[in-house]
């Protein structure tokens, strides 16, 4: 490298750092701090906006939600309708169940339970704020009986029998005042039996558990209300979903049975060596209900299908699919079969 190159290597390197130093000494241009201005502006503005929407109302915790379908138990209860369910809104809420228009004279276990009853709702209200909320409803709802067993527990026998007996006078004795609540709104001309039912369901809810207050409602309302039993609706389903084989000499068959099954939702078609059956059904059960599931069945065929001849039928919801064998494919299947078992068995 000659000195005249090193020179201007040496003015170009001081160039740039002159250059450098200007920039930093230099104030902003008036369009750059317009510009930064309105971004640190929007930024703030945004911050605000999502400081009020999630700092300045509590968020709803999912736990806080009824549960169990009971919402309509809860506004029941709620009588003033503010929200809550204050101990003394459901005390008073039982009590005219238990005292209104009873057929018979009070008892002296209904007199127990009406001393003992404050005992048990704030025995329901866990934290203690006074109200009795839906996750503290979920915990107690239905199960009446036995948390006034415990506030009875000091005058409870030790005689095991004994205390079964007195737990179930006390459950009969709920049931008995729910019945008497039906019969009385099924008298009532001005009112459906469906709406018999739900008044009569959403108090014995609180007192008694579901099953209990569904058989108690039907009897009083004349209705045929069914639980939405997620078990009972997986087995129908599972049995639904079963498929009976048969063969006789001429076909292949298979048989099914869905509830509800229209043949304008079934589908039946041959897709190469498989067998294809799919459709919906809509089955009505109790309490105006219908159960919707869907199906889909692949069956991998036998190899002496005549597939162009399979034909099906629907009939009493009952579908029946015939598979006819082709007599040539059968006997070569047959021999085929044979000629493997003896393969087997070690014979020639």
């Amino acid at each position: 490298v000659t000195s005249e190159e090193k020179e201007r290597t040496m003015e170009y390197s001081s160039f740039n750092a002159q250059m450098m130093q200007r920039k930093a000494r230099s104030p902003l241009s008036k369009k750059s701090k317009i510009f930064y201005g309105s971004m640190v502006l929007s930024v703030g503005l945004v911050l605000f906006i999502v400081a009020l929407a999630f700092g300045g109302r509590p968020t709803q915790s999912y736990d806080n939600r009824p549960m169990l379908g009971d919402a309509s138990a809860l506004a029941v209860a709620d009588q003033n309708k503010d929200g809550e369910v204050s101990g003394e809104e459901l005390e008073e809420m039982i009590e005219e169940v238990m005292h209104d228009e009873r057929a018979n004279e009070p008892s002296q276990m209904q007199l127990i339970i009406h001393a003992h009853l404050p005992h048990a709702i704030r025995g329901m209200d866990q934290n203690g704020n006074g109200h009795i909320d839906p996750r503290e409803a979920a915990a107690v709802m239905g199960n009446l009986p036995g948390v006034m067993m415990q506030t009875m527990a000091a005058q409870m026998p030790t005689d095991h029998g004994e205390y079964v007996e007195i737990q179930n006078r006390v459950r009969n004795e709920f049931k008995d005042a729910v019945l008497d609540l039906a019969l009385k709104n099924h008298r009532n001309e001005s009112i459906s039996d469906e709406e018999c039912f739900q008044n009569c369901f959403n108090r014995c809810r609180w007192m008694l558990e579901p099953h209990t207050c569904v058989d108690t409602c039907n009897q009083g309302c004349g209705t045929d209300a069914v639980l939405n039993d997620p078990m009972e609706i997986l087995q129908r389903m599972q049995k639904a979903n079963s498929v009976e084989y048969g063969e006789n000499e001429a076909n292949y068959t298979l048989a099914m049975k869905r509830p509800g099954l229209k043949s304008k939702d079934l589908k039946v078609e041959v897709r190469g060596p498989v067998l294809v059956v799919q459709g919906e059904c809509r089955e009505q059960m109790k309490g105006n209900r219908t159960l919707n599931h869907a199906f889909h069945h692949s069956i991998r065929m036998p190899p002496d299908v005549n597939k162009e001849a399979i034909t099906s039928e629907l009939e009493n919801e009952i579908l029946t699919v015939y598979l006819p064998k082709d007599p040539e494919l059968s006997k070569k299947f047959r021999e085929e079969r044979m000629a493997l078992e003896q393969a087997a068995s070690g014979k020639e």
